[in-house]
């Protein structure tokens, strides 16, 4: 894997010497950019190519939400491809340097490739802004593309960086902003934090007077014609509001007093854009969108993704235990506390998980999260091939983490609660809401209210990868699913690919 990354490496700076800058616009073609940018039209085929790329297995379409991300958070009881043993043995996901050394470089390596795309179309968008003449072309494009190098780097920064709170001094991950050979330092962690603040924010400025907001285009309305098709369906794009919850998302992450006001701040701004994006607060079997797609900020499309996911242990009618992500039933009713405040809570309906008994009481449970046929037949196509990564549950669960006030905390926590069913007798009540959760049997480390929120984020974001990151910025020592007795700074960051100090992209 070392050399391959290398090859990706060395490929992308050849041809910036001798092929006049090179960009993949899509899985079939790759033009020269100075052919590429020399139209709207090419810029148009170049930023829907970019994020074309992030719908991959081994990012945005798997690893990176339902697959190796939930394995690290605890969520699934065997790995299809790693269960090797009859009992599955999950802390080997931890194994960066053995078991999972190709799977991390990829990620690794995808990512920058994606950066570097990323970069290359800035370069041009300045260089040959004269080309794009029709109204908000320009100052959408770059916005977006701003948006989408701060939203990969912090990725990476989640999962290559060290534990935030602990070590924001430490060494993190490159921040590329050039599409050169040039090599790039390895940041600190509050360094890469404020490259990414600085890029959202000139996004922010820049989406502010010239994103249309149409989200959730109704492609047969009458008025549909009459629309620069570029620029609807806002959802599927790095939007003003996308943007907005991201500077809430990376504030909350920072965690300085001023940046926990900043954060509650945008994420107050998302969910008051309630004409774009509303909780769903009734779902039965009849009317089920597992993807909860109306709270969709920011997401991606993917290609027959039921075909993906068939060949990437998410298929989503199988049952065959060695070659599907699975998790217990045990494990299924701890996380959805399914003889408590759980037991009204629609989010574990059937439609949303298919429960397989044993004889002995004991089962297994698979997540259809993402199955295609509801979506195409019940809501016609209504978030059909649809990958989300930031819906509305997202902020409030910032409101919760960082407001002041824990009377203002719980309310947050609260809504999206009672909106997923669960009973005004179960509200969470701020009675020793910032002391250490001694009542907790899974982590008396943290907070009732870090606790409660952590549940919150395992209940809404199951197989869609964010309850790890979470973990790891709270640094729990332990949670249900946890393979190893105790986590560590360690277990917490994936280390760097060893390319990173020997190929150059760095100044180790």
């Amino acid at each position: 894997m070392k050399h391959i990354i290398y090859i990706l490496l060395t490929t992308m700076v050849l041809g910036i010497v001798s092929c006049s800058d090179w960009l993949d616009v899509s899985p079939k073609t790759s033009i020269p950019a100075d052919k590429q940018f020399e139209s709207e039209s090419g810029f148009k085929d170049a930023l829907t190519g970019i994020y074309l790329k992030l719908g991959t297995r081994e990012l945005y379409a798997g690893d990176l939400t339902y697959g190796y991300l939930d394995e690290l958070a605890g969520l699934y009881t065997n790995y299809p491809g790693y269960n090797t043993n009859t009992v599955f043995n999950q802390s080997i996901v931890f194994d960066y340097e053995n078991q999972f050394l190709s799977k991390k470089n990829g990620i690794y390596a995808d990512m920058y490739t994606i950066i570097a795309n990323i970069n290359n179309f800035l370069e041009y968008v300045d260089k040959n802004k004269d080309v794009l003449v029709t109204e908000r072309f320009y100052e959408t494009m770059k916005g977006e593309a701003l948006g989408l190098r701060a939203f990969l780097h912090f990725d990476l920064l989640r999962l290559f960086g060290p534990v935030y709170k602990k070590n924001p001094a430490s060494e993190a991950i490159p921040y590329r902003i050039a599409f050169n050979k040039d090599a790039t330092p390895i940041l600190s962690a509050d360094e890469v934090v404020n490259a990414i603040l600085k890029d959202l924010n000139e996004a922010e400025k820049l989406l502010k007077e010239n994103d249309p907001c149409d989200f959730f285009t109704d492609h047969e309305n009458e008025a549909y014609k009459d629309k620069n098709h570029f620029l609807v369906n806002r959802e599927f794009r790095m939007n003003l509001y996308a943007v907005k919850a991201m500077l809430a998302r990376v504030y909350c992450y920072k965690g300085d007093v001023e940046s926990r006001k900043l954060a509650v701040e945008y994420a107050r701004e998302v969910i008051g854009a309630s004409k774009y994006f509303t909780l769903y607060k009734s779902q039965t079997a009849a009317n089920y969108n597992s993807i909860r797609y109306a709270e969709q900020i920011f997401g991606i499309t993917v290609n027959e993704f039921s075909n993906l996911l068939s060949d990437n242990g998410m298929d989503m009618e199988s049952v065959n235990t060695e070659y599907h992500f699975m998790t217990s039933k045990e494990n299924y009713e701890l996380f959805y506390e399914t003889e408590g405040a759980g037991n009204t809570d629609w989010r574990r309906l059937a439609v949303m998980f298919t429960v397989v008994n044993s004889s002995d009481g004991s089962g297994v449970v698979f997540s259809r999260k993402y199955n295609q046929k509801p979506l195409t037949v019940s809501y016609n196509y209504s978030g059909a091939n649809a990958v989300p990564l930031i819906r509305l549950p997202e902020m409030y669960y910032i409101v919760a983490e960082c407001a002041t006030i824990p009377s203002e905390s719980a309310e947050a926590l609260n809504t999206v609660r009672f909106a997923r069913g669960i009973s005004y007798n179960d509200e969470i009540l701020t009675d020793g809401y910032d002391n250490v959760d001694a009542a907790s049997e899974e982590n008396k480390q943290q907070t009732k209210r870090v606790n409660e929120i952590m549940k919150e984020y395992r209940k809404e974001y199951f197989a869609e990868g964010q309850l790890f990151y979470f973990l790891k910025a709270h640094d729990y020592s332990t949670y249900y699913g946890c393979g190893v007795e105790a986590m560590t700074d360690a277990h917490y960051q994936v280390t760097l690919p060893d390319n990173e100090y020997i190929f150059g992209n760095n100044s180790k």
